[in-house]
């Protein structure tokens, strides 16, 4: 019976989701251990100089020796990089970065050490490495939440998207695992933007969300933008039609999801983009455009893909010019659109902000929670037990339905690790409540197995799980008809628990009832 229950193509089904989920929640079982990056300030010494290419360390490497001598934790490391710096001497760190799940490649990295650099949290932040591949919300591990508005008297629904966005790409650059940008809509019509960084203490979030950042542009050996000199800074970008100093064209199928916008330079800028481009020559390769292409950079990271230059784009030149580009499908290039202009403003945001609240968890709180949490979860799996056990007094269904809730969970926080999906508590508590809908569709299918044979409806194995199965059908509906609304609210504690519990349920629906319904099936004869 075992070896025909495991032939089910729906038992095979669930078995290779299991394992997928395990890979894709990764646990550390490699042994792979020491300081991982997480965050590293673009003016820090370590920061500036990986921006700069000198070192290739970044968020998500592990630092696993400083100067040859192994670290094993974040407290070995700063303990080691304290005592092995030496000015004017030479540093050397060895990282490892992952380059396919388990599978890791090794450098090192030697630093000439300059007078006065220092070493310490703020020059390089680091983390334990994490047993496994998944994100958890910072009301978990600790961090910040901001609630930011434009400090202006009036402003739409637009200014806030396009703020969103740039804060979006400006915080991606900081390389912060777990941060969220997202805006939120009040009950009063008003949208805020509410930014969540988890691992991160109020004076840090504050400073990377207020910091103007460094953007600049090079055209050959020419810096032709530069937000650090406001004389060569971009003044302004086009965000809409009847843009006053350029133009503005949205993406769409009946233009071949070409876009286009304006920026207006400031004189420094406007003066060094002429003396850079009279210095080119025709292309070759690209007829109408020039040999060589305008390079972005965001805190010394090169952003997107260099734009090529048009041999007409002096004509008439007033300090003003045309970005353009296009995408394989209209989401694509709207992405890209989006995506250089909240470069271009990078260097300074379309207006001031403006904190509306700042709220911050300490780890330590947090990791009480997910304790608390976990500890509910084996409570309610043991009260869960007594009760299916004391209703079917047969050892072998109970286990049965046990181990497919279990099995249902494990594939759900897989499929959070594999989207990179951040686990809060509300989530959690969404994973807790999809054990109860788990374990009533079980004893519904069970219970419609071992009904007798009194009626003609029921005698055909078929026939009694097709009846079983509409009801749960009825019921996934019913459910996610009311928690769907709740994806949408402005609330991220009901969004959170409402998207947990359809998941969990839609897993059950295609993955687990099925193959539950052939092991008891099988059990029942």
């Amino acid at each position: 019976m075992a070896k025909s229950i495991l032939y089910d193509w729906r038992i095979i089904l669930m078995i290779i989701l299991v394992v997928v989920a395990f890979l894709a929640i990764q646990p550390n079982i490699t042994g792979v251990n020491g300081a991982q990056v997480i965050y590293m300030p673009a003016n820090s010494y370590i920061g500036n100089l990986s921006a700069r290419g000198v070192i290739g360390l970044s968020t998500g490497s592990i630092i696993t020796a400083v100067n040859g001598i192994p670290v094993h934790n974040i407290q070995q490391f700063y303990a080691q990089l304290n005592k092995s710096v030496v000015t004017n001497g030479t540093l050397s760190l060895t990282y490892k970065d992952k380059v396919f799940p388990y599978i890791y490649t090794s450098n090192t990295s030697k630093i000439f050490v300059e007078p006065n650099a220092v070493f310490n949290s703020s020059t390089i932040e680091t983390q334990n490495v994490p047993y496994t591949n998944l994100n958890y919300g910072l009301d978990i591990i600790g961090g910040t939440q901001i609630e930011i508005v434009p400090n202006a008297t009036n402003y739409n629904s637009t200014l806030v998207t396009t703020l969103e966005t740039t804060l979006s790409k400006r915080l991606d650059v900081y390389g912060i695992s777990g941060t969220t940008v997202s805006t939120v809509q009040a009950l009063s019509g008003k949208s805020f933007i509410m930014v969540s960084m988890p691992s991160v203490g109020q004076s840090q979030a504050l400073s990377l969300i207020q910091n103007q950042g460094k953007f600049y542009a090079t055209i050959g050996n020419f810096t032709v933008f530069n937000s650090s000199n406001s004389s060569e800074s971009i003044l302004d970008v086009c965000l809409s039609s009847g843009c006053p100093f350029g133009v503005y064209q949205t993406p769409s199928a009946s233009n071949g999801y070409q876009f286009q916008f304006g920026i207006q330079m400031a004189s420094g800028a406007a003066k060094n983009f002429e003396n850079a481009v009279k210095s080119l020559s025709p292309s070759t390769t690209n007829p109408g455009y020039f040999n060589k292409k305008i390079y972005l950079y965001l805190n010394g990271v090169e952003q997107g893909q260099p734009l090529l230059i048009s041999t007409n784009i002096l004509t008439n030149f007033n300090g003003a010019i045309t970005i353009e580009g296009s995408g394989s499908d209209q989401q694509q290039a709207t992405l890209d659109m989006k995506t250089l202009m909240a470069i271009m403003q990078s260097g300074s945001l379309p207006v001031p902000l403006k904190i509306v609240s700042i709220n911050s968890v300490s780890s330590t709180a947090g990791g009480q929670f997910i304790s608390q949490i976990y500890l509910l979860l084996v409570i309610a799996f043991i009260l869960i037990s007594i009760v299916i056990f004391m209703r079917y007094r047969d050892y072998k269904i109970s286990s049965m339905i046990l181990i497919t809730s279990l099995t249902e969970i494990f594939i759900v926080i897989g499929i959070a690790a594999a989207i990179h999906w951040t686990l809060d508590i509300p989530s959690m508590a969404g994973i807790i409540a999809s054990i109860g809908i788990s374990v009533d569709d079980q004893i519904i299918i069970t219970d419609e197995m071992r009904r007798g044979a009194a009626q003609a409806e029921y005698t055909v194995t078929k026939k009694r799980i097709s009846r079983a199965f509409f009801i749960i059908f009825v019921s996934f509906f019913s459910f996610a008809a009311i928690m769907f609304p709740l994806l949408f609210s402005t609330a991220s504690l009901f969004a959170g628990f409402a998207l947990t519990t359809i998941l969990a349920s839609l897993v059950g629906l295609l993955v687990t009832r099925p193959a539950y319904a052939r092991i008891i099936a099988r059990l029942e004869g």
